[in-house]
């Protein structure tokens, strides 16, 4: 029996197809988070650990529950960025660091939830990353345009789901953006290239690239935000800087990794690793990339590289994800969207998580309860006039 962990922090809708994929790939799943959380509105987990919803209680009841039960596991997922971040800040010893988190070399523990580590290893690694600085108080905002350039992202250190990014156009941008920015430390400023997302969703198993796919970014909730539709097509041209990274850096699990696609000179610039699960991969068989069949590998100690199913090679698949995106349709009024899912333009509906009547039921119980708390206060608006 292969069973694992899967531990969650915050209450993540990312989540909610991972049991399935574990368990499509030969895993037993178990799942260690709060009361009412959305990876356990699902039907694919064997048992619940119930756990508080605060960081500091949180981890210490993660703890005490691997001390005493870690042994029955094969493996440990920490499972959204928070809990990722809270683990590496207070866990010291290399044998428990090893056991928990999805990286096999301690050393480069930085990149796991700091984005001034990721592109400080990038450096020493010798990836290609956007030029970039980290805050320090002599630099004037002269200094920083003078190096980085215009367009320039300014990023928190500790960010995600596109909170915590900012678009500065010029040096009077970037002086009013510094002035509402309380917390400087670490404060990222990176090269904005002219070019295109480049999602590649990937898993890892002790340095080896064993699946990944790859998607351009077509609609996101607020700029910078989580993406809720995205093409996948084949594209081989970032594998050796993917599998390169695994092995310099140690990645051993499940990774979001973003580069920006220069259409000037053609190459991938990397901005971004999160070294967690996402629904993303769970779409994969949709696209020639199955990261069940690649678990199965995994647990099968089988660490090459999954090939993508030639079948694919030229298709374009867009994919939205339900929940997501008919949130946002409903969100922005974006009525088009949402004619697009009740007509199943795209055959949209294969993306419906039919499959599983508890997440189908969650799911549109949310999409009901948006609709009815925007409708009424639309009616509330016009009977106040």
């Amino acid at each position: 029996m292969y069973r694992v962990l899967l531990i969650s922090l915050v209450n993540w809708d990312s989540l909610i197809e991972v049991p399935a994929m574990l368990s499509d790939g030969g895993c037993t799943v178990d799942i260690m988070a709060g009361k009412g959380s959305w990876v356990l509105q699902n039907k694919r987990f064997e048992k619940w650990i119930p756990a508080s919803e605060e960081p500091d209680a949180f981890l210490k009841e993660l703890l005490a529950y691997i001390d005493s039960h870690g042994h029955e596991y094969k493996w440990l997922i920490p499972a959204d960025d928070i809990i990722v971040r809270v683990l590496n800040a207070h866990i010291l010893s290399p044998e428990l660091f090893n056991k928990i988190m999805p990286l096999t070399k301690i050393e480069n523990r930085a990149l796991l939830g700091s984005k001034a580590g990721l592109s400080d290893l990038c450096i020493k690694y010798d990836l290609k990353t956007p030029r970039y600085l980290v805050y320090n108080n002599s630099l004037t905002p002269a200094d920083i345009g003078k190096y980085v350039g215009y367009p320039m992202l300014v990023k928190l250190d500790k960010s995600e789901g596109g909170y915590g990014v900012y678009m500065c156009h010029d040096e009077r941008a970037l002086t009013e953006q510094l002035g509402k920015i309380t917390n400087k430390d670490q404060l990222v400023f990176q090269q904005f290239i002219k070019g295109y997302d480049a999602n590649t969703d990937a898993l890892y198993k002790n340095g080896e690239l064993i699946v990944y796919s790859y998607s351009r970014t077509l609609t996101v909730m607020r700029e910078f935000g989580v993406s809720t539709q995205r093409m996948f097509y084949q594209n081989e041209d970032a594998e050796q800087e993917l599998i390169k990274m695994g092995r310099t850096l140690g990645l051993s699990g499940f990774a979001n990794i973003t580069f920006m696609f220069d259409e000037k000179d053609g190459q991938h610039y990397l901005i971004e690793i999160d070294m967690r699960p996402n629904a993303w991969m769970y779409y994969g068989k949709f696209r020639g990339n199955d990261f069940s069949d690649a678990i199965r590998r995994v647990i099968n100690s089988d660490l090459s590289l999954k090939k993508p199913d030639k079948r694919y090679a030229n298709k374009r698949i867009k994919i939205s994800l339900y929940k997501k995106d008919v949130y946002r349709c409903l969100v922005e009024k974006d009525i088009k969207g949402l004619l697009g899912w009740m007509s199943n333009t795209g055959a949209k509906w294969r993306y419906i998580p039919l499959h599983d009547k508890k997440v189908f039921s969650s799911c549109t119980g949310f999409l009901f309860r948006t609709f009815g708390e925007l409708a009424g206060k639309k009616v509330r608006k016009v009977f106040s006039r």
